[in-house]
């Protein structure tokens, strides 16, 4: 939690600077959405986004020519969307102070926290 909390205060400070838009949904609306059957698509779609954005972020700093910068997280390219959404629930479940959070913050938080690198398989690297 603590590695998570130092990437997103540096997440923090770039998009601050940069003035970047944040989605007005909090992780807790979102949360109780995902736990819907018919929210369960919407929700599937918006943690798939957030899972590629990282990965894709990772291969941006790669070729700006930074291979070291480290990955958010490292979603396994098997993963199921069901799957990232029950981690993404259950970690919610387990972190209620970041309920009143935006919603993109604490699904970062859980992915990297669900998916730490270098103990997956098939993750992009």
């Amino acid at each position: 939690m603590q590695a998570a909390f130092c990437i997103f205060i540096g997440l923090s400070s770039v998009a601050g600077a940069s003035a970047q838009r944040l989605s007005p949904l909090k992780a807790g609306n979102f949360g109780r959405i995902c736990s819907r059957p018919a929210g369960a698509q919407v929700c599937d779609a918006y943690i798939s986004g957030l899972a590629d954005a990282g990965a894709l972020a990772k291969v941006n700093d790669r070729n700006e020519g930074d291979p070291k910068a480290p990955p958010g997280f490292c979603v396994p390219q098997v993963e199921a969307g069901t799957a990232m959404r029950g981690k993404v629930i259950s970690w919610l479940k387990a972190h209620q102070d970041v309920l009143d959070k935006p919603v993109g913050e604490a699904v970062f938080m859980a992915l990297h926290d669900s998916y730490p690198c270098g103990t997956q398989a098939g993750s992009l690297k």
